[in-house]
């Protein structure tokens, strides 16, 4: 029998590597995940955690530069997205200027109205 434990006596870190390898994967999925939720509030009030990878409920696409690169102050990219969930709306908005040494602001208007289901909101 000595012999035969002799024989494993070098196998014996590659055995404990194989195992801790094999049950990594386990270990780290059973982790909690409250580091992907965010904290998110409806429009009745209640808050909920959110999943901080969650896709919008409208999105824009593509944005295209119409002066292709001609104007002095050039937008290379806008992304908006509202979330239903905690009504939320992001504006990403990237660009440059070919003015010197003055300063830009954009100003973004969101008009929004609460339309109640089952009730008729055209005009009369």
């Amino acid at each position: 029998m000595k012999g035969f434990l002799a024989a494993l006596r070098p196998w014996g870190a590659t055995i404990v590597t194989v195992v801790l390898a094999a049950t990594l994967p386990a270990l780290v999925h059973a982790t909690s995940d409250d580091g992907n939720l965010i904290k998110g509030t409806s429009i009745h009030g209640k808050t909920r955690l959110l999943a901080n990878d969650r896709y919008p409920a409208l999105y824009t696409g593509k944005f295209g530069d119409c002066l292709g690169g001609h104007s002095l102050i050039e937008v290379t990219g806008f992304d908006a997205a509202y979330y239903a969930d905690n009504m939320t709306v992001m504006f990403h908005l990237t660009g440059s200027t070919k003015i010197q040494n003055d300063s830009i602001m954009a100003y973004i208007s969101v008009d929004a109205c609460m339309v109640a289901p089952g009730v008729n909101n055209e005009p009369t």
